[in-house]
Order: structure tokens, then sequence, then C-alpha cells
């Protein structure tokens, strides 16, 4: 594994899994486990050139256990670290958009309408209502295999995902103040979200406005007393990652 200078040792590199095949289709993705689509696997390679041009070779990886993020920190993993450690979680699994998983966001805006869209998809504290058994038993890719405690179709709101990813940062943060990094979490849009909330300290109405772009290595950088040096994080290719969010903004957001 390449060596990293000094500097990146309290850095954590947040990356979204590259494009999935429903995320093309504009579909709540949700716990379904569907495959990468092949922008998304062209999309890894380019984030894991912007992480070596940078000299950002991580330490260990974290990832989500659902394929899209495995088969995007795998190809980053390869590519820059192949030593380092690659470990799941199921707390940096995407949320669970109950009744809404399966369903076209177009779809979404014509049964429910477009207050209930913006508060169930963006607000801190909105939650869809959960899945019908008849929506459960129409799930394609949904074994629940590396999921914890998460029971597919209950539906979670974003303040749910902080909850449950709260933990996780709890263990992350001595190891980046103690020089261990860099460390890349390689997860989902609202996973995601939840770590830079609780990372950067983000209020409600920041994390609203918030949208993470598919496979842009977002940089969070800490002091040594664990504070973020900067809002928000940087981007390594702060223009295109402008672009992509203003996307995934126009579609709803994240």
């Amino acid at each position: 594994m390449g060596s990293c200078d000094a500097r990146h040792r309290r850095v954590l590199v947040l990356v979204r899994h590259g494009e999935s095949r429903y995320n093309a289709e504009q579909i709540f993705t949700g716990l379904l486990d569907v495959d990468l689509s092949a922008r998304g696997h062209a999309q890894i390679a380019a984030a894991a050139r912007l992480m070596a041009d940078a000299g950002l070779r991580p330490r260990l990886v974290l990832t989500s256990p659902l394929l899209r993020a495995v088969r995007t920190a795998e190809g980053i993993r390869a590519a820059l670290c192949p030593e380092a450690p690659l470990r799941e979680s199921w707390r940096l699994a995407e949320r669970d958009y109950g009744c809404l998983t399966g369903v076209s966001k177009r779809e979404c805006r014509e049964r429910w309408g477009d207050e209930a869209f913006f508060t169930w998809r963006r607000t801190l504290e909105g939650r869809p209502p959960a899945a019908t058994a008849a929506q459960r038993a129409s799930w394609r890719g949904l074994d629940g295999a590396g999921l914890g405690p998460l029971v597919p179709g209950g539906s979670e709101s974003l303040a749910d995902v902080v909850e449950r990813v709260r933990p996780l940062w709890g263990r992350l943060l001595p190891s980046l103040v103690a020089g261990e990094g860099p460390i890349a979490v390689v997860a989902h849009g609202n996973s995601l979200r939840a770590l830079v909330l609780l990372a950067c300290g983000l209020g409600a109405d920041e994390v609203e406005r918030l949208n993470i772009p598919a496979a842009q290595p977002l940089v969070l950088e800490f002091d040594g007393r664990g504070e973020p040096l900067e809002r928000v994080g940087h981007y390594l290719d702060p223009r295109t990652a402008e672009v992509e969010a203003g996307r995934v903004a126009d579609e709803g957001g994240t």
C-alpha cells in the first residue's frame, strides 16, 4: 500500500457508490440490492483517479453491505490500497424507504403530491409510510443479508439513519484524531448525509440542502480535537461535483 503524508492522517473520504441501475431509472432503491449501471462501473475508476492524484490512499475502507456500495468499495480498494482492510457495516446501508421502495420518483409525486415527496425525501424527520405486505412480496433483489436488525419495508426518516450511523461515527472519530487515516467510507446518499451531519454538526436546514452525487469523493479533514476544518468538507473535483449535485437536486434530492 502506498504511503500517505502526515496531513492526510486525519482525513475521512466519503464516496457515494457509482450509479446503480435504479438510479439511472429514477426509482427509489432503498434496501433493494441492485447492481451498478455501466456508467456506475466507469465512475469507480474516475473516483479512484481523483483520490490517487490527491495522495489519498486509504488505510481502511468501510462500506455498506449492499452490492452497489461493495462493488464501488472493492474497485477503489483494488486501485488504491489492495492491502487495506475492507469492512462492511449494516449501519451504512441506505435508508429504508418503506412504501416508496421500488417506486419511480414520478409515480411518487403523482400518487402522493409534491409536498409529501419533499417531506419524505429531503427533511430530517419525514418518514414515508411502511410498505404493504403486497409490496414486500413484489420486491426482487432483497434478502436482508448483512442488514443486521433492519427490517426492509418498515421505513426510516433521515433522523433514524443518523441514529443508526451515530455509533459508527463514535468509533471512527478517535481513529481519525489518532492519525490513523485516511479512512474511506463508501455508502449511499442518505447514510453519507447522516455521517456528514454528525461529523460537521449540520443543522436540519443544512442537511436538507445537502445532495451528495455518485462517485464524487468528498473529503472531510479534522484537527487534533476532532473538529472539522471545513463546514462540509470539499470535493476533489468541485466543478463536476457541483454539476452532478445539481442533477440530484433536480430529481428531488438524495
